[in-house]
């Protein structure tokens, strides 16, 4: 399946009906941006019409063929959030399901898999016997991966997101908004060996944890962007003690409150080496419907200068009216958003970042993630974008996989 998505047809509708005064929209509506010049060419579709999707994660797995392995989501009427959908995208135009892993959780929010494409992490939220944890899976054969052990003993308050970097599980824990370390080097039997928070206040939330190079990028909600030396070698620290770094914290409001909401950080440093983190946030205002075309998310990509790393400076923004962010991707320059009822974005993030990367026109292409073959039909509302071998996978929160090409100007 091959298809060209325009965006003033099939996107502009959508956003313009945020103009009405249905619940949630923020105010008052802001310029519109100019149109991109390039487009997503939709190659590939995966339905998933009888719940909501969350996380993906795409990769090449030890038999050679490509995956994408999606979660789900179970906070609707109706819903399931207890699996991981298992994609073959080794022909991009042809996705097939070839299985599924059902565990005890009602939100299976995010989905990772180690370098060597080998072991699995799924997380786990609202477990019936309050176990909640990670789920390790054996990726022997990726097609149809197999359980392979869980950990859960100080993570019972369940898990949002984690990231794996070689032996290591960084776990964001919704019981103490606290990151804690797993070591995985014996994937059937995990053991804590690390863990750090902020002190506890009325607002702490930890929302999302991305490593790097020794650094731990923390997105801490109100506490704003959190860096930490798990190895790095700055301030000594490591996986077992990390130890703080700097910090990037913003407060602005929407609809008379104010919100920081720090919700995901990535670090990158691009082709003009010129060190960034573009960190998103999540706004969900009084009364916002997801149903209700004409109630919107808010929030946007704050561009932080992290050339100093001990003290983070915002430069730059991307920004759109009546629509909210939320998981990102950088890949070749180019800065992937799933914009939630924006849809998809690709932004051209070259060169030296300063001001409003929108209304400079970097804006690449759009592509309004949404059909008929949809949890929620005729809206997009895009969770989380990977680039892998010269496509954009996306997950789209009611209408599951998309796979799409980026089509320069």
């Amino acid at each position: 399946m091959t298809m060209r998505i325009s965006f003033v047809s099939a996107l502009g509708a959508l956003l313009l009906a945020g103009c009405a005064s249905g619940g949630g929209a923020p105010e008052p509506m802001a310029a519109p941006l100019p149109d991109p010049e390039g487009s997503f060419e939709v190659v590939g579709r995966g339905p998933v019409t009888e719940s909501q999707t969350s996380d993906i994660w795409v990769f090449e797995g030890v038999d050679g063929r490509d995956y994408a392995y999606v979660g789900t989501w179970g906070g609707c009427s109706g819903c399931f959030g207890d699996r991981m959908y298992v994609w073959d995208v080794t022909d991009p135009m042809a996705p097939a399901l070839t299985d599924s892993v059902v565990v005890d959780a009602r939100v299976v929010n995010d989905v990772k898999v180690n370098e060597e494409g080998t072991i699995a992490i799924i997380t786990r939220e609202g477990a019936s016997n309050r176990r909640n944890g990670i789920v390790l899976l054996d990726l022997s054969e990726p097609r149809k991966p197999t359980v392979l052990s869980e950990y859960w003993e100080t993570l019972t308050g369940g898990v949002h997101n984690v990231f794996i970097d070689d032996d290591l599980v960084y776990a964001v824990h919704d019981g103490t908004m606290d990151l804690h370390i797993i070591d995985i080097s014996d994937p059937e039997d995990p053991v804590q060996i690390g863990r750090w928070g902020v002190p506890a206040h009325p607002t702490k939330m930890l929302h999302d944890v991305y490593v790097e190079d020794g650094l731990a990028y923390l997105s801490y909600w109100d506490d704003g962007l959190i860096i930490l030396d798990v190895g790095n070698g700055i301030r000594d620290g490591t996986p077992e003690e990390p130890v703080y770094v700097g910090q990037h914290r913003y407060r602005y409001e929407v609809q008379g409150q104010e919100y920081g909401n720090t919700h995901v950080a990535f670090p990158y440093t691009n082709e003009a080496g010129n060190r960034y983190v573009f960190v998103g946030d999540e706004i969900f205002p009084p009364g916002f419907d997801q149903e209700d075309p004409s109630s919107s998310p808010a929030g946007y990509i704050h561009v932080v200068d992290v050339a100093d790393i001990e003290n983070p400076v915002e430069v730059a923004k991307y920004e759109l009216p009546r629509a909210g962010t939320h998981n990102v991707w950088v890949e070749d320059d180019v800065l992937y958003v799933a914009y939630y009822n924006a849809g998809l974005r690709a932004v051209d993030v070259s060169g030296q970042l300063e001001g409003d990367l929108g209304r400079q026109g970097r804006e690449i292409a759009a592509l309004a993630t949404t059909d008929e073959d949809a949890y929620i039909a005729d809206r997009p509302f895009a969770w989380g974008p990977q680039f892998h071998d010269g496509y954009v996978y996306v997950s789209d929160h009611t209408s599951g996989l998309w796979i799409a090409r980026l089509v320069r100007p």
